[in-house]
């Protein structure tokens, strides 16, 4: 299988100016890969690493020191740890999607317009953008009378159906998902489930956080358990 993401000894250190300069030593060597249609999941109590190691990815948080190898579909490889912006920004353009568990937008913009927005980036006609939009909406039980709506009215398990919708209707190549059943009732939560594995059917590799054991194994078929920012264990489905 194809390589998409090499994680090499990981380090973030935060400064804690307001502390006098603490330095609290979030990850401390942290490796792992992902290959092509493959879902990995990040393991472990609150505090223990995870969110930093997917920050890291998406480069929210800049390493202190590591490499991040990310395989390009176009056959070249970028070290997303000394990428510099612009390289970063144009990867998340095409081929990387982050999808918290928090949906943040502009006020006064459409349920609907959201979800296109990164579909027309991406060159995809407008007609076509909203078809393919309607029937994600259509499969996560969204209520017809929301497309239209403002998000920020919505409830939260609606709020994260709309985010659900937003990554994933682009086919990332690495889709880094934080969470994405944590507000959503059964029935939802089996057809968020049931629409990531058919990304990963396609090709689409994810690295993925969640405290519901249920959906961790439903998707991860490897898991990661990180304790005190190293990794503890290597779980295997």
């Amino acid at each position: 299988m194809t390589m998409v993401l090499e994680v090499q000894g990981l380090q973030k250190t935060f400064e804690l100016h307001i502390r006098g300069g603490k330095r609290v030593h979030a990850l401390a060597g942290i490796d792992f890969a992902i290959r092509e249609g493959e879902v990995l999941g990040l393991a472990g109590k609150s505090g223990s690493g995870k969110s930093t190691v997917m920050k890291c990815v998406y480069r929210t948080y800049l390493s202190s020191s590591g490499h991040m190898l990310f395989h390009s579909a176009n056959g070249e490889r970028l070290d997303l740890a000394a990428a510099s912006e612009h390289e970063v920004l144009a990867i998340r353009r095409r081929e990387m999607t982050y999808c918290s568990q928090f949906l943040q937008v502009i006020p006064r913009v459409p349920a609907l317009d959201i979800v296109m927005e990164p579909m027309l980036r991406r060159g995809v006609d407008r007609l076509d953008a909203a078809r393919q939009v309607r029937h994600v909406f259509e499969r996560l039980s969204l209520p017809q009378e929301l497309w239209d709506a403002f998000p920020a009215t919505f409830s939260g398990g609606e709020q994260q159906r709309v985010n659900i919708a937003r990554a994933i209707v682009t086919n990332p190549r690495l889709l880094l998902l934080d969470e994405p059943t944590a507000s959503l009732d059964v029935e939802s939560k089996q057809a968020v489930i049931e629409m990531i594995n058919e990304l990963r059917a396609q090709g689409t590799s994810m690295l993925v956080i969640t405290h519901d054991e249920y959906t961790m194994r439903k998707l991860a078929e490897r898991r990661l358990l990180l304790s005190d920012g190293k990794i503890a264990e290597a779980i295997y489905a």
